[in-house]
Parts: C-alpha cells; structure tokens; sequence
C-alpha cells in the first residue's frame, strides 16, 4: 500500500477499508436475510397450506352433498311462510314496541332493584355485627337499639327481593308476550336452520379455509407471533417420558404438525402426509383405546417427534429399498445415525406394544409381532436367551433323560452333526458344519466334541422299556387318522404336507423319517400314553384304540430316511479330545499344566468331562432336560432389553454389507449367526457357537420385530396397561393354554388356532372356536370336561378329538378361573330351578320348536338321524342359561360362520317365525330357553 493513501496517524488506507467493509456488510446483511427466510419458510409450513386446501376440498364436496339433501320444494314453502310471518309481524309492530318499551322500563328497574338489594343486604350484615358485639359486652342499651334498626333494615331486604322477584315475572311475561307476536317468525326460522343447519356449518368451517389478507398479515414475518393460523401443533403425552439430558421429561408429539388429517376419518385415499391413520377405531380415534391425545405417535412409532423442522428430522425409516431410494429423491433422505432410537419402519410399528402391554401371551390386533413371538418360542430362542416375563415357557425339545431307551447311539451322532440332512423341517439347529468352524482342523475337533456328547449323555440315561407292543396295522389307515383326529394341529407329518402347509404347527416336531430313528414298539407306547415315557410331556392322549394305535405306528415307521440310516458317524479321535480338554484346563493355568493334568485323568473320565463341558458350551441343557445341568443358567446373553441396546455393542465383524442399524444386525444374525466370523482369524474357542437355524428373511423380520419391543423405556405406571385381578388370571389361563397347545387347535378370543386352515371349506368341521367360554360353560362341568372329554363328548359328528392332557389339578383351576374372569362370570350359578312356565307358554314353545326344526340338527333324543349339533339334552349341564339366551338371539354375532341359523336377525327381535307369542322375539326366546333348560333336567 502506497504511504501516500494513507491519512495521518492511520496504519491503512481509509477508502480501501470502507470498499472491504461495505463488501463484508454486504455480505452479511444477505446472510441475514438468508439465514432468516431459511428459518420462516419451514417445509412444514407448506404442508399445512396444501392441508387446508385438501379440507377445503373434501367441504366443498360435503356442501354439495349436504345441499342435496335439503328438500328444496319445503325450503321454498318455508322461505314462503316467513314472508308471511314476517307480513304479520309487521301490523303488530306498534303493539311490539309498546311492549319493548314496556319491557325496558322492568328491566331498569331491575338493574335498580338489584343494587337496593346489594346495599341492603351490605347494611343487615354491618348492623348484625354491631348487635352482636354490644350483645356479647353485656351492652343492653346499644343492642336493643341495633336490633330495632337490623329488624327494620332485614324487613326491608325482604321487601326488595319480593319486589325483585315481582319485576321478574313481569320481565318474563313481557318476553312471553313478544315471543308469542314474533311467533310466526321465529318458528319458521327454525325449521329452516334445522334442513340447513348442516349445510351452513359446513360452509363456516370453509370459510376458515380461506387465504385472504388477514390470513397473509396473520402469517406474516415479526408479527406472526401474535395469532398465527399456520403454527406448530403439538401433544403432550403426559404418561410417557423422554430421556432428554438425563432428565425424565413428558413426551412431546408434533407430528401433527404435518400429519394433520391423522385422527380424522374421510381422508384416507389422500396420499401421505394428509392420510387417515389405518383401523381408526383401533388406534388415535377418539373412540379408540388408543386415543391420539392420550397416546401420542412416537409412543408407537418411535423417533424424534418434537423435531418438525423437516422430513428428516423426525428420524423416519423407509420400509424397503424403493420407499428409501423414493425418500432420496423427494426429501434428500439419510439414516439418522445419531438418534439412539429411530422411527420404526411400517412394518416394524407393532414392536411399541410390548412396551405398555407387559406379561402377556399375544396382543390382540398386533399380528406381526404375535408371529414374532411365536417364532421366539417355535425355535426356542427365550430357552438360550433370558427374556423377562418368559420364565414360565418350557423347553421345546425333548427329554434326553431315557433317550438310550428311545433311539441309537449313532443316529444320535448323526443327528447332532447335521439334524436337517435327517429332517428338513426340523426346528433343531446346526451347530457343525458351518461358515466358520468348516476347516479341517475345527471339523476334526467338533466331531471329538460331538462323540464326547453322546458318550456323556448315554452314560447319564435311564433305563426305558416300551409298554406297548406293535403288533402290525394298516399304513394308509394310519395316515388318515393322523390327518383327521387332530395331530396336525401340533405337527407337520411327511406325506401330508400340504395340510401341514395350511396349519402351520410347531408346538410339536415334524414327523419325518420316524422309521429310521425309533422302533414300533417306542411309537406305541408313546402316542398311547406320552407321559410312560416323558412325565412332564405336552404331548396328549387321544385315546387311541389299540387298532387306531397300530394303524397310526405303521404309517410313521413307514417314513424312512435310507439315506440317513446309511451314514456311519466319524470314530473318536482321542487325541482331539485330550486336545480339547487340555484347552479347556488351560484357561486357569498353563498349557504344560493343563496337559500334565489331562494325562492323569482316566479314559473313561476324559470322555465325560469333554462331553459335558462340551453340552455346557453349545447350551444343549437350554431345551434339552438332561441329568447334571438341573441348575445352569442360559448361556446366551440376555434379550429383554435388546431393542435399546446401543448399536455401538453389536460386532457387525467386517461385514458391510449389512446396515449400521439395530434391525439390521439382529435381521441379518438370525439368518446366519456365524457371518460376523468369516474373515477374521480366531482359533476355535472364540469361534461364535450360536447355531444356524436356516432362518428365511420373513420368519427373522418377524423376529426382528418382537425383539425390537423389548426395549429399556421408562414408563410411568399410568401410561403402562396394568391388568386387574380378572385379566391375570385370564392371561395365566392363556399360559396353560399356550404351554399344552390348546390354541394349536382352538381359536381363543379370536386368536391362533392354527389347525383351522385345513377346514377353510366348513370351519365348523374343525375344533370349536372359543368365544368369551367362561360364560358359555358351567365351572364344575369345564373341570370334569378337562379331566376326561370322551364322557362329556360333544360333537360326536367331528372326526377331530379333543385329547385327554396330562394337567395338573393346579393348571384346571388356572384355565377354569382364567376363563370364567375373562367373560367376567362368577365362578358358579345357583343351579337352575325347575322349569316355571306361564298358562299356555310351554305349548306355544313346543310349537315353536318344531315350526323352526330343531331336531334336524339336534337330533340326539329325538331321532335316529347322524346329529349335526351338540345334544340339547346336556345343554343345561354345561351351558349357562344367559349364554343359550346370548346364543338363541343372534349365534353369528358369537360366531361368524356357525351353522346355527340367526332366527331372530341381526338385533335378535325380527322373528323368522312371526305367528308364535304375537311375534315377540323376547317371549319367542325366553321359552326356547326354558325348554333347552327342561330337557336336561
């Protein structure tokens, strides 16, 4: 810079900084303006603009409407009679204002009387305190002078309220008196508002719509504070909290900002974020258990819900790949990998319930995740990995406390090694042979660890003999029985596959290859009486005859695997298995240590420890009952919080090609646990042991989802549903129930029952459906019924049996208290007395009866015919009077698809028989009653 620019004393030139500056303030000031047009123009704030015109929209076709329904012609007669009216009106105009001047001097004197009272009653309550301060001081003189005064001042008061009350009847016979000379008037009007009322109310409700420029200047920058109409809308879940900076707060939901349609009906066919929330009854309708002000979204949904700055800050998660490349284009989409708990994805929404429905089997409405939790327990996942509230389910494989006794030692390796080249719908997973234990060192190890196994647990094995003897049936015999008696409702059976297809069943194992794996004699005994060879079986009686039993055995062991029975498992390596032990020993000493120690210990004795180290560390103990493990914990780590886990604690390993997401992993890990090895050197104790159950995409997902729920969120006890005593003891019911498979074949209150998907043609040639059954059944009846069904039979005419289980006396009372809470029955009626019939009233019924044909279906008692429906005859045993009431009005509204005819309609009081009690339905169905009730006493 030349000295010369600059100015005395000045280390710059001068016009240069004022060039710079006026640069740099210029710059600024566009920031500013940027920085503030970026903060007011919020997409938000577009979608409520394109929300108003939406509603404006949907009025104007609810206008439309609502002016189609006005009767034109009686508008037209009405508008015609007020011209009238209005014409009769006006020739009383000088008796009306005579009478509103007349009205208007009462009413002034009112507003006066009104203040006389007022100052009265101000100077009875001065001069009452005066006469009883002179009259508590002894004060005679003074308090006779009060008293005198307060009597003349209360006598007053009196007078001014009766005067009071004198202007008001005038007031209100005054109004009458203008009333009755406007009535003309004043009736027409409104009959007119009551045809167009609807319609003027909708037009109001447009008018809000409307963008004028009081609208603009309402939203405009500065002033828009003030009485914005475009503004943030919010809930506040008080029964939920956020963390937010280690500090509970109430959750705030602003996602109606933007979904503002959300909880109102009629926009479902808009397109997101204008749409009806799906199932409004169910969830945020006002009528809903689930209210929106109540609940809130991200209850439910997850994620940032007081964030509406825009599409990504509430932490939305697309549902698929298209959903996410679509959100990328429209909203520049990314993962929000800084929020600790993101939205759920769509398909993931029903994993909140768990979150306030707690200690429950399954939750009604929330599908997804009930198959999710059914999976859980199908493949035994809670029996390896603790999970809270799960502690009453058992272990899904069988007892290995006989096993020697069922089948043979090298099968029994075989198996072990690889279940699913025996059986390919096994629910037992593979532990060899898999993405990181394949190299030949690791394979010749497994297999010393698989001999060691089967050593230990023949050495610890009972004793067991088959009680029955095989005596030859008929194969195809067999297999219809198994399709038609019930079986199927707890197992897929080779041969039958595509009933097993439709039923779907997992609380038993696929019978496969049956005849390669036990003898004759064994299956005998076992589908006689389970419980010979395993006493805590699930496994039931159905009461098979000894032909019914032979028939059944000769089909399954007709179920070769020739293949199979061809194998010869690896011989043991005794070298692997010092190996083995010394590796164990070594992780509390040296390795020299551990060897010596090794070389001390009996051959005999090597082979059991290695074997029952070997259980211990593959966790066979979890859904296997096997002696010695009576007391080990679960080897897996713990679930109940897995879907607050951070994500930073799961070892995604090298594997890139699975999302940095919580769903993601756990996905990803069901369907091949191992994955997170491959690629990484590990010697073979660190070697991931979570065994492979060859999961589909669909089946994990669902997992995904129930595992998701378990999440470490704290609730206030008011925002958590708490069930009462009632509800406990119906969801201990529905453990019972679970536990022995019952909803295998019943659907309980509208859920499972699983075997009714072979009946899709008649489902009521299927297991009876149970519908509120504590009101349908009598207690004392229900607990012979559990105890033994063959003498209380029901439908005869069912091929499907319901089978004898081996409950305990605790678990009857469980099911019979749970259900009769449910319905919210007492536990027992007073028996019904004998029949009292009204003159005449038994007579009509008997007519009414054979006028609606009973005893087409209801044959048993009546005639030879095949009955088609239960025996009237023990109705009165088992039915509770109410419910043949209940079910005699209207049997479709109990059971949709019963063949039971509705003959009193849809509201139970349109007899199809008109002619009988005067065509009273209540007296029609009040003597069906009584007649079913007489015919079991």
């Amino acid at each position: 810079m030349s000295e010369n620019n600059k100015e005395p004393g000045m280390a710059y030139s001068m016009p240069k900084l004022h060039k710079i500056m006026a640069i740099l303030s210029f710059i600024f000031f566009v920031t500013t303006i940027w920085v503030f047009l970026d903060d007011y123009m919020r997409p938000w704030k577009a979608y409520q603009v394109e929300a108003m015109k939406i509603q404006r929209r949907h009025l104007d076709a609810k206008i439309k409407e609502a002016a189609k329904n006005i009767d034109a012609n009686k508008l037209a007669e009405l508008n015609k009679r007020l011209a009238k009216g209005q014409e009769i009106v006006a020739s009383r105009k000088d008796e009306i204002k005579k009478i509103e001047k007349e009205l208007n001097g009462v009413i002034a004197k009112i507003k006066d009387q009104t203040i006389v009272n007022g100052q009265l009653n101000g100077r009875v309550g001065a001069k009452n305190f005066n006469f009883e301060t002179a009259e508590g001081h002894g004060d005679e003189k003074h308090a006779k002078k009060y008293f005198k005064d307060l009597s003349e001042l209360k006598a007053a008061f009196v007078k001014g309220k009766d005067d009071l009350k004198f202007y008001q009847a005038q007031e209100k016979e005054l109004h009458a008196k203008i009333a009755d000379l406007n009535k003309e008037i004043t009736d027409t009007e409104k009959e007119i508002k009551d045809i167009t009322n609807t319609l003027e109310l909708l037009k109001m409700a447009k008018k809000s719509t409307d963008i004028t420029p009081v609208f603009a200047l309402r939203n405009l920058p500065f002033i828009d504070f003030m009485d914005p109409t475009i503004k943030i809308h919010q809930i506040v879940v008080n029964n939920v909290t956020d963390d937010r900076y280690f500090r509970q707060v109430p959750k705030v939901d602003r996602c109606i900002t933007c979904h503002t349609f959300i909880d109102q009906p009629g926009f479902e066919k808009e397109a997101n974020p204008f749409k009806t929330h799906p199932n409004l009854d169910q969830y945020v309708g006002l009528e809903s258990k689930h209210p929106m002000k109540q609940i809130g979204c991200t209850a439910c949904h997850g994620g940032e819900g007081h964030r509406v700055n825009d599409f990504n800050s509430a932490a939305h998660m697309p549902d698929s790949e298209a959903q996410e490349k679509e959100w990328v284009k429209k909203y520049n989409w990314h993962e929000p990998h800084k929020v600790p708990q993101p939205m759920f994805t769509k398909s993931q929404t029903e994993a909140s319930c768990v979150k306030c429905h707690q200690g429950v089997e399954l939750i009604p409405g929330a599908t997804v995740l009930n198959e999710g939790r059914m999976a859980i327990e199908k493949y035994g996942c809670n029996a390896c990995h603790k999970i809270a509230g799960w502690e009453h389910k058992r272990k899904m494989g069988p007892s290995l406390l006989k096993i020697a006794g069922k089948v043979d030692k090298e099968w029994f390796k075989s198996w072990v090694w690889e279940p699913k080249a025996f059986n390919k719908h096994t629910k037992m997973p593979a532990f060899f042979r898999q993405s990181n234990n394949s190299k030949p060192e690791f394979v010749r190890l497994n297999i010393a660890e698989v001999n060691a196994m089967a050593e230990y647990i023949w050495d610890k094995s009972k004793p067991y003999e088959p009680n029955e003897k095989y005596r030859g049936g008929n194969a195809d015999k067999g297999k219809e029985l198994i399709a038609s008696i019930g079986c199927m409702g707890c197992h897929g059976v080779d041969g039958l596959e595509d009933q097993s297809k439709a039923v779907k069943a997992y609380a038993g194992p696929w019978l496969s290859g049956l005849g390669s794996k036990v003898s004759p004699d064994w299956i005998m005994s076992w589908i006689k009486k389970p419980w010979h060879y395993q006493e805590d079986s699930i496994m039931p009686s159905l009461r098979l005859t000894d032909a019914e039993a032979n028939d059944i055995t000769a089909y399954l062991i007709s179920l070769r695997n020739k293949q199979f029975e061809s194998l010869t498992f690896a011989p043991f390596d005794l070298k692997a298995r010092d190996e083995l032990l010394a590796d164990y020993l070594s992780a509390f000493d040296t390795i020299e240590n551990a060897k010596a120690k090794v070389a001390k210990m009996g051959d005999r004795e090597k082979t059991l420890d290695l074997g029952k180290r070997s259980i211990g560390k593959y966790g066979c103990f979890s859904c296997h009952n096997i002696e010695g493990f009576e007391d080990y914990a679960p080897i897996g780590p713990e679930l109940t919080k897995e879907g607050s886990k951070p994500i930073t604690q799961f070892g995604f390993g090298i594997q890139h090609d699975v999302a940095p997401r919580r769903d993601a992993w756990i996905t990803a890990h069901l369907q091949n646990p191992r994955r997170w090895d491959i690629g990484i050197d590990k010697v073979f104790r660190d070697l991931n042991k979570m065994p492979n159950f060859y999961m589909g995409e669909a089946e994990a997902k669902k997992i995904t989802v129930a595992l998701l729920g378990q999440v470490s969120d704290p609730l206030p006890l008011a925002g958590v549903k708490r069930l009462n005593a009632g509800e406990t003891l119906y969801n201990d019911a529905m453990k019972v129930a679970n536990k022995y498979g019952c909803v295998a074949c019943h659907q309980i209150d509208g859920l499972r029952g699983n075997i009714l998907g072979m009946y899709a043609d008649d489902i009521n040639q299927g297991p009876p459906r149970l519908v509120n059954e504590g009101h349908r059944i009598q207690t004392d009846w229900f607990y012979h019924f559990l105890t033994n069904p063959e003498i209380q039979k029901i439908r005869p005419w069912l091929s499907v049996r319901m089978p004898t289980f081996n409950l305990t006396t605790a678990e009857k009372n469980t099911l019979i208290a749970g259900f009769q809470q449910g319905a919210h029955q007492p536990t027992f009626e007073e028996p019904a007395e004998f029949v009292k019939w009204a003159p005449g009233e038994r007579e009509e019924t008997l007519k009414l009866f054979t006028a609606l044909n009973c005893v087409q279906c209801h044959t048993q008692g009546f005639n030879g015919e095949t009955p088609l429906a239960p025996d009237l005859r023990k109705a009165s045993k088992r039915l509770r009077p109410s419910w043949i009431k209940k079910w005699l009005t209207n049997p479709q509204a109990i059971l949709p698809g019963t063949t039971m005819p509705s003959f009193f309609g849809e509201n139970g009081k349109e007899p199809i028989e008109p002619s009988y009690f005067g065509g009273d339905a209540e007296k029609q169905i009040n003597g069906l009653t009584k007649y079913i009730i007489e015919l079991g006493q």
